[in-house]
């Protein structure tokens, strides 16, 4: 058998060459077959390997099925889902113990694909060891762990996420909220939403929460001060945390679109600072081409989709909106923060008054970011430095408020 030849033939046009060379990888069991098909669907469309997950499953039989054991030791999340189902379609007592075995002593891939097997047949018998996992580092395993775990409705691991979300450990939250999302009960959303609130990463959590339930739900069902932060920090979170690609996922020009149309009439500040966010982010990923030079056609069509419908609205609009913004910044930390940053990227002149008051805030982090807003708008002259500097402890702090009076 050659097997490059016989790699291709799966993965080609021709449906009866496909179809023999998927039978002769499942009656032979070839490891290197199959190790070969894994190595070269890196560099496959979605669409060829979801063809050849239906080509191996229409040469699936009872007699063959087995041989699937000899690709365990070589995880591929490609086809995993195609595995771990068709170990369910021939399960009974026996197989389950067998992979229960994998799952406890296994490899790290064997017990990956073990774990994917009993959110097919969710028996009880592995939950003990599949809470172990479901907060490991492979992430993977976790995900898996974490599905099946969701669909025994095993409450403890559920309870014991929901307690992580807590922790001072961002790394822990963050796995706490990977858990709940592959959990997939929506019951965790104002869970997750809160985290957000105190964590030093909330990028990366924001960009977990539309996996299990999607944006537009999440605005409409949940309070408004918390699911607008989760919108701003994903709009803050793509290109350097969370890939451009997942702008379908997110559904952005949908949610983008609900906002415009209720700010119309709202005259939310809050909402204001949400598409000024959506403004900055989408003006620098779509004019500066580095950012889309990798992505796909429908991608960039997306994100410039996305950014038309922003910039169309009439410039009375965007007055308004600016406008609307310096009243985030009577609010919590929570708010101030995001709305400096997105005075500091658009330098926005008329909330000079409102940064000057802020100067008198307790928080160190406000004061330096307020300082940054100010230096952005050319204003940094106005404001007494030494006054500013004696209120300053942290000299980590101090040394960067320094700085940015020096430069200026």
């Amino acid at each position: 058998m050659n097997i490059e030849i016989e790699v291709k033939n799966l993965t080609s046009k021709d449906e009866k060459s496909a179809l023999k060379a998927a039978g002769l990888m499942l009656d032979s069991g070839s490891a290197d077959m199959f190790n070969t098909l894994v190595k070269r669907s890196e560099f496959l469309f979605d669409f060829v390997k979801q063809n050849v997950n239906k080509r191996l499953a229409a040469v699936l039989t009872k007699s063959n099925y087995k041989n699937l054991f000899k690709f365990l030791k070589n995880y591929s999340p490609d086809y995993e889902d195609f595995i771990a189902s068709s170990f369910a379609k021939y399960a009974d007592e026996d197989l389950t113990d067998e992979i229960l075995e994998l799952l406890q002593n296994g490899t790290e891939s064997e017990k990956t694909y073990a774990a994917k097997y009993f959110s097919y047949i969710p028996d009880t018998i592995a939950s003990e060891i599949l809470t172990e996992y479901a907060f490991a580092d492979n992430e993977a395993l976790a995900f898996n762990s974490a599905q099946a775990l969701g669909k025994m409705e095993n409450k403890d691991s559920y309870e014991k996420a929901l307690a992580l979300l807590t922790e001072n450990d961002d790394f822990k939250k963050l796995a706490a909220v990977r858990f709940l999302v592959a959990y997939g009960n929506k019951q965790a959303v104002p869970y997750i939403l809160e985290a957000i609130k105190t964590s030093s990463m909330p990028e990366n959590i924001a960009g977990e929460l539309p996996f299990l339930e999607p944006l537009p739900e999440v605005l409409q069902t949940n309070p408004r001060e918390l699911t607008l932060p989760c919108i701003h920090y994903i709009l803050s979170g793509l290109t350097e945390i969370l890939p451009l690609s997942q702008v379908f996922d997110f559904e952005l020009y949908d949610v983008i679109a609900s906002l415009i149309e209720k700010n119309k009439t709202s005259k939310d500040s809050h909402i204001a600072a949400v598409l000024l966010k959506a403004l900055a982010q989408f003006s620098t990923i779509c004019e500066i081409e580095s950012y889309t030079f990798e992505e796909d056609k429908n991608t960039k069509l997306e994100l410039c989709a996305i950014y038309e419908l922003l910039k169309k609205q009439p410039e009375s609009f965007w007055n308004e909106q600016k406008m609307l913004l310096s009243g985030e910044l009577k609010q919590d930390k929570f708010r101030i923060l995001p709305a400096l940053h997105i005075i500091s990227e658009l330098k926005l002149e008329n909330t000079f008054e409102q940064l000057k008051e802020l100067l008198n805030s307790n928080d160190e982090i406000v004061i330096c970011e307020t300082i940054t807003a100010l230096k952005s708008i050319n204003r940094l002259n106005e404001i007494q430095k030494d006054e500013i500097l004696n209120k300053i402890k942290s000299e980590n702090i101090k040394a960067i408020i320094l700085n940015m009076f020096v430069l200026t």
